[in-house]
């Protein structure tokens, strides 16, 4: 399923664990004035227009997404002059120049590229020497309860006779190391970090992983058969809500490295 305009401005509403992540990354990345930062994945550009506040108005900020959508909003409604938008992916960074950037952040983005060696390869490539590389995602090491139950609906019929394009992909660290060897980042730190996902009930958790995944929550499922694999979905999400809500543990690998 494509991206649409409710799905790329209901995420502005429901990204708090994106945001919360995102502040773990800044600090960690350590952006400061007048650098000129790449930002993968920046959807509506909540967490770009952060990152332009920590450069100042002598550096500058590109943020990039694949979603046209989700680009619309952040031109029309973060543009600055030390911030720009562009509609492109992580695996091609050709319109920008060899060595042209201070830092690259990639915040809960790496698993929905599709050529995760290619695109660390560029990262490599665009980054001047000495420049740092941050990333923060979910770790193949660790199967959280939303892959559990996408992996349980989507195993049964009919929705198994519908293979999903371009699922997601979570790095396990052993796997993420070799991929930053090939790409010229050896010296590099790399940091497990347990966080919890809060949710009201199953319908917030439901909505956050929709906006979340651009709507990719039902895998290949045509649009006509996703009510019912969502009710499905939500049955499952009931059996983990408590008096408190649902409050989902999951696994980071955040990486901080530097380009040599």
């Amino acid at each position: 399923m494509a991206d649409t305009e409710e799905l790329a401005r209901g995420y502005t509403l429901a990204n708090q664990t994106q945001q919360d992540t995102a502040t773990f990354l800044l600090k960690k990345l350590n952006i400061t004035r007048d650098m000129r930062v790449l930002d993968i994945g920046c959807g509506p550009g909540d967490i770009t227009a952060r990152i332009a506040e920590l450069v100042g108005q002598n550096g500058s900020v590109v943020g990039i997404d694949p979603s046209k959508e989700r680009i619309a909003i952040a031109i029309n409604e973060r543009a600055k002059p030390n911030i720009s938008f562009q509609e492109g992916i992580a695996e091609d960074l050709s319109q920008f120049p060899t060595n042209s950037f201070d830092a690259i952040f990639v915040n809960s983005t790496l698993h929905w590229v599709q050529d995760q060696p290619t695109a660390l390869k560029e990262f490599g490539r665009v980054l001047r020497s000495g420049g740092r590389l941050g990333i923060s995602g979910g770790s193949g090491d660790f199967v959280a309860a939303h892959e559990k139950i996408k992996a349980d609906i989507l195993s049964r019929n009919p929705y198994s006779m519908y293979p999903e394009q371009s699922p997601p992909k979570f790095l396990k660290m052993l796997e993420l190391i070799d991929l930053l060897d090939m790409a010229g980042f050896q010296e590099r730190e790399i940091i497990r970090r347990k966080i919890v996902k809060s949710a009201e009930g199953a319908d917030a958790m439901l909505n956050w992983l929709d906006t979340s995944s651009s709507g990719k929550t039902y895998g290949g499922i045509p649009l006509e058969l996703r009510p019912k694999a969502r009710e499905e979905m939500k049955r499952e999400w009931d059996k983990l809500t408590t008096k408190d809500g649902i409050q989902m543990e999951m696994e980071l690998l955040v990486t901080i490295a530097i380009r040599t």
